[in-house]
């Protein structure tokens, strides 16, 4: 009788171990950025708009009408941009100037972090981003960078899309100048 009152308590804490223990998905506490970039990437991806991208490296500048890009690695920073993970939860200051905008800063404690700050403007009438505009930097002893990404988005023909977007900045290697970049694409 013991051996098999032992085999049940020995099978039930095998099975209640065995359940899905994760804890349950916090809720956001900042605006969901990286939700909203990837739901406009399966968009982009799926209709291969006409885009108008100019492409800027320090003084040479080019110009290019295309309907082939690669939407996910076109809006990466955008993605990065994304403080919405568990361990920042904590590490940006929050200020709304008014109902529809969303305004985050590093605080300063929280200097390593790439994401430095992060304002999204909402549409009054659709609550969709109307604006995302991120600044993003990273400086170590082997490289250094700063990027200012800036997206449009409003209504059009297949409802609510990115209109206009631009990654800015530059890079600097040790021992090397600085190089200065400038994306920018105007969506059809």
């Amino acid at each position: 009788m013991r051996f098999v009152l032992f085999c049940f308590i020995a099978f039930s804490l095998i099975v209640c171990g065995c359940q899905n223990t994760a804890p349950p998905t916090q809720p956001n506490v900042y605006y969901d950025v990286a939700g909203y970039v990837k739901r406009q990437i399966a968009d982009l991806s799926a209709r291969k708009p006409l885009i108008t991208k100019t492409l800027r490296m320090n003084t040479k500048t080019s110009r290019q009408n295309t309907r082939d890009v690669n939407w996910t690695r076109e809006l990466e920073l955008f993605s990065q941009a994304d403080i919405n993970k568990q361990a920042l939860r904590s590490s940006y200051q929050i200020t709304r100037p008014d109902s529809l905008t969303y305004q985050y800063t590093l605080k300063k404690s929280e200097e390593k972090l790439t994401v430095r700050s992060l304002r999204v403007q909402l549409d009054s009438a659709t609550r969709q981003p109307r604006l995302i505009e991120a600044v993003l930097q990273t400086d170590n002893a082997l490289y250094g960078s700063e990027r200012h990404v800036w997206m449009e988005s409003g209504l059009a023909r297949n409802g609510w899309q990115v209109q206009r977007y631009k990654v800015s900045g530059f890079q600097k290697l040790p021992y090397f100048d600085k190089s200065e970049f400038a994306v920018e694409g105007v969506v059809q």
